[in-house]
């Protein structure tokens, strides 16, 4: 028999404030065609979302059945204090490098703060792969700023002295990819 591991069903130990929930890796997702943050592919939870980063990195994968290409994978807490997981690409990406470098030439990290992460409307053409006519597109794209302090600053601080490590985040990709299907 393969490994098998016990859902705690009776611990419902409310969490302290301050306090993250680490057990499990909660998967959102930005859908960029409908301007909305969602948990897992079903669960809306509005247009902008606040986090406190644990982790970030670049990969390159096919994600969502996109080709290939550069994603941001962060690992943060989400406002409800669950350990998350998202992935950014192309505008949405190249939005939160700029923030990091504008903190960086401040001499400030990110770690610590709220960051709130909001879609923009845009608009663009696209091309019709058969008639070559363009027409007109909205998209969004994810915006970040800061908004203040972290709550959860003291549990992350703990977190990443810990547990955290580079692969972290790569684990988290690939049961995303494992839960999607190639």
């Amino acid at each position: 028999m393969g490994n098998m591991t016990e859902i705690t069903l009776d611990d419902v130990t409310a969490l302290e404030p301050g306090q993250i929930l680490t057990d499990s890796i909660r998967q959102w997702r930005s859908d960029c065609q409908s301007g909305q943050f969602k948990i897992g592919s079903t669960t809306l939870r509005g247009s902008k979302i606040d986090l406190e980063l644990i982790g970030a990195q670049v990969n390159e994968g096919e994600f969502f059945n996109y080709p290939l290409q550069k994603w941001l994978a962060l690992l943060f807490v989400d406002p409800d204090g669950v350990l998350s997981s998202i992935l950014f690409k192309t505008e949405s990406l190249d939005n939160f490098e700029e923030l990091r470098r504008q903190y960086r030439l401040k001499g400030e990290t990110l770690l610590g703060k709220t960051i709130r992460a909001q879609m923009s409307q845009r608009s663009g053409t696209k091309k019709d792969p058969v008639t070559g006519e363009k027409t007109a597109t909205k998209y969004h794209a994810v915006e970040f700023e800061i908004t203040g302090d972290g709550k959860y600053a003291a549990a992350i601080a703990t977190f990443r002295q810990l547990h955290y490590h580079p692969e972290f985040i790569q684990l988290t990709e690939s049961k995303t990819v494992d839960k999607i299907g190639k």
